[in-house]
């Protein structure tokens, strides 16, 4: 019997490495397990792409703890490649509780096993899955470091617009009121200025009124205890206040958000979507659509701003719309953005698995 085929025993193999036990505490109980059943060689490698733990099969094929990727692709390789081993190389995404990493293993060719049902890949050389192993790890740290910006980046907002909120508008509303104070004492006197007080009272709330729909906007705190698309319907009611635009907002369906997580991507997507219009597209009226359709839940923004150049969104330039994709991308969701023969353009973010709460009658509540 060739030695790579004998039935392995749990207690043979499939420690963790000590460094990284810490690290992989929660999940390495259920993956030592599966290499532990395993005939053949299999090995979970850490997102450095260096082996921390390997099964009985792998170390007699001379794979062991810390050993990097290309040695061990190399190695399975090898085996893979002699007469009569009629046996592929696999590998299999891991992305449990915050810990990424890759099981690789080399599989005879039979159906799939039960405990690597799901796996990705199939036979290729050694080198080619080195770089596609390295290219998928690139690309999973570079979501993640999207991510971690996109986090930096709320958690700048909310503290911009709790300052907003607590201070500047809390200072702002107590200048009102000595304003106010002042401007009755000249009315009543009949001063020639109580007109010039008046008007300074009406800016001082302007200003106030505009404040807080900043704040609004840096930090949806409606999104805590109302609706989303009542949320929309309060942005839209502060985009009409701080730009003087119009805007309609059509609740078609209102979606079954499960988390508040998502719930405040699709948020800041239509957000986006409404102020670069605005500010970018020179749009004047604006139409927020929410409604169920087949299997997916949309988020439309129609604006009959200027025409959008093709190019530029096929390169993606422009922090906000690279913002948009990132968050349509956490929720697992299309964006598309659509010139309109019209003039303007449609922006339309599509998440499928979303249940609608109710149908509500439509049209426009704004």
């Amino acid at each position: 019997m060739n030695p790579l085929d004998r039935p392995i025993h749990a207690a043979e193999g499939a420690a963790f490495d000590s460094a990284a036990s810490a690290d992989w505490l929660d999940v390495r109980e259920h993956w030592q397990h599966v290499l532990a059943q395993s005939i053949d060689p299999v090995c979970l490698v850490d997102s450095a792409l260096n082996a921390i733990a390997v099964n009985a099969a792998a170390t007699q094929a001379g794979i062991v703890r810390g050993t990097g990727i290309d040695r061990i692709l190399a190695t399975l390789a090898e085996i893979s490649g002699a007469e009569g081993a009629q046996k592929s190389l696999r590998w299999q995404r891991i992305d449990e509780n915050g810990i990424a990493g890759w099981v690789i293993e080399l599989r005879s060719d039979e159906p799939d096993s039960e405990a690597f049902a799901g796996a990705s890949g199939a036979a290729t050389t050694h080198r080619l899955a080195t770089s596609n192993l390295r290219l998928q790890e690139e690309i999973s740290r570079r979501r993640r470091l999207e991510r971690q910006i996109l986090a930096v980046a709320e958690s700048e907002k909310q503290r911009i617009s709790l300052e907003l909120h607590d201070g500047l508008g809390q200072h702002l509303t107590g200048v009102s009121f000595v304003a106010r104070t002042l401007a009755d004492k000249l009315r009543n006197a009949a001063h020639a200025e109580a007109k010039e007080a008046e008007w300074l009272v009406k800016l001082l709330n302007e200003a106030v009124t505009r404040t807080r729909a900043l704040a609004r906007g840096l930090w949806p705190v409606s999104l805590e205890r109302d609706s989303l698309g009542q949320s929309i319907g309060k942005m839209a009611e502060d985009l009409e206040s701080i730009f003087g635009v119009s805007c309609a907002v059509q609740v078609i369906d209102e979606p079954r958000i499960p988390s508040q997580f998502a719930a405040h991507h699709v948020f800041r997507i239509v957000q986006e979507a409404a102020t670069n219009a605005i500010k970018h597209g020179r749009a004047r009226r604006l139409t927020f659509r929410l409604e169920m359709v087949g299997d997916e839940f949309t988020f439309c923004v129609i604006n009959d701003g200027l025409p959008v150049d093709p190019e530029q969104l096929a390169a993606g330039r422009g922090l906000g719309v690279v913002g948009m994709r990132l968050r349509a991308d956490a929720v697992g969701g299309h964006l598309s953005i659509e010139p309109l023969p019209s003039g303007g353009s449609e922006v339309t973010l599509a998440v499928p698995g979303l249940a609608s709460m109710h149908k509500s009658i439509g049209g426009d509540q704004t």
